[in-house]
């Protein structure tokens, strides 16, 4: 995650220039787990102003002979723009621009979007589809096909998410950060049930930190992963949490002074993701910005491939392949650009190579 030490009024800048957005929690901006923040309500007032912007579809390139063979999957993403896009994990994919099919269904901006792992589940935090929306983002779903899209209305109130949120395969339960708990920033669960969507629920009430979000589930929804620190933005000291679905279970599963041998123990770790093999995928800075893994079981992090340095927020998709956003791929622009790269690391490919990828959460699913 490229880091910006940025106040809220510098947010909306910061985003365009591709920095990662802020969670925008603090303990006096609301009081309850639906308010939200104003950093939420114009964070995207200037989207639609780009909604033309060149997505290079022509600009797969593959950076390894071996790239792995494609076995399924999409990504989800933003662009600094603000515009949203999926795209099909194989070389040589086109993406599909999302905010266009959202338009056909209502108008709107919109801050983020994720994908359930079966793909069948689209959630957002965005300005369509409900009034109560317009100007101040609400949380939301649509199908993977673009269809019924819905309002998250929890006990009738719509929900202003303070971040990057997750849904299940179901479709039917949701994790987002918010304030209202007894940190500046928590993770809230709301479930649907018969057509309703429930009250939403501390998860992150045991964590010893004040800072919670970037949640992520596990492929069998069973799990919640996420960062979790003393100061906001993924900053020094995050750690990585985990939380069952049922709100039990609580731990911390890894943190900077967990270094591997030789290496600082201080730092950061962000955007934990769970790997179909029971590991954990994250990002670590205990040397540059590098993707690592937590193997199931194990206490000691390995680095997955050596040859990637500056690879920000990863996710994994239902296959095991990772996927990241590389800045400082060798001959490269510099940018965000998104890539795949095999469990091991030892084959992997860049897509939209040359297009810079908003680093404020990237989503892996079928």
């Amino acid at each position: 995650m490229t880091r910006c030490a940025i106040g809220v009024l510098a947010w909306m800048v910061a985003m365009m220039a591709g920095c990662n957005a802020p969670p925008a929690g603090g303990g006096s901006t609301t009081q309850n787990a639906t308010g939200g923040t104003a950093a939420n309500r114009n964070a995207n007032s200037t989207a639609n102003n780009n909604r033309n912007i060149n997505a290079n579809t022509s600009g797969n390139v593959n950076q390894n002979v071996n790239a792995p063979a494609a076995t399924g999957g999409r990504i989800t993403y933003r662009l600094p723009s603000g515009e949203l896009f999926r795209i099909e994990a194989r070389d040589g994919a086109t993406p599909e621009n999302l905010t266009a099919a959202l338009d056909r269904l209502a108008s709107g901006n919109d801050n983020w979007l994720n994908t359930s792992a079966n793909g069948e589940w689209l959630v957002l935090d965005t300005e369509r589809f409900d009034p109560d929306c317009a100007g101040f983002a609400c949380l939301a779903v649509v199908t993977g096909a673009l269809a019924s899209p819905e309002s998250v209305r929890a006990d009738g109130q719509v929900i202003h998410p303070d971040g990057f949120g997750a849904i299940t395969s179901a479709g039917d339960a949701i994790v987002f950060p918010s304030a209202g708990g007894p940190h500046n920033l928590d993770l809230w669960i709301t479930r649907r049930s018969g057509g309703a969507w429930s009250a939403p629920q501390l998860l992150s009430g045991a964590s010893p930190y004040a800072f919670n979000a970037q949640p992520s589930i596990s492929n069998d929804g069973r799990l919640v992963v996420f960062d979790c620190g003393p100061v906001q933005y993924a900053g020094e000291g995050t750690a990585i949490c985990q939380v069952g679905m049922d709100n039990t279970g609580f731990r911390v599963v890894l943190t900077p002074a967990n270094a591997p041998p030789g290496l600082s123990e201080r730092g950061a770790l962000h955007s934990p993701s769970v790997a179909p093999d029971g590991s954990i995928v994250f990002e670590g800075d205990w040397d540059g910005e590098r993707v690592w893994r937590l193997p199931a079981g194990a206490s000691v992090p390995v680095r997955v491939g050596t040859d990637f340095p500056n690879d920000n927020s990863p996710c994994v998709l239902p296959d095991g392949r990772v996927v990241s956003l590389w800045l400082d791929r060798p001959g490269g622009p510099g940018v965000h650009e998104i890539k795949v790269m095999t469990a091991d690391a030892s084959n992997f490919f860049v897509l939209q190579t040359g297009v810079d990828v908003a680093d404020t959460g990237i989503g892996c699913g079928e």
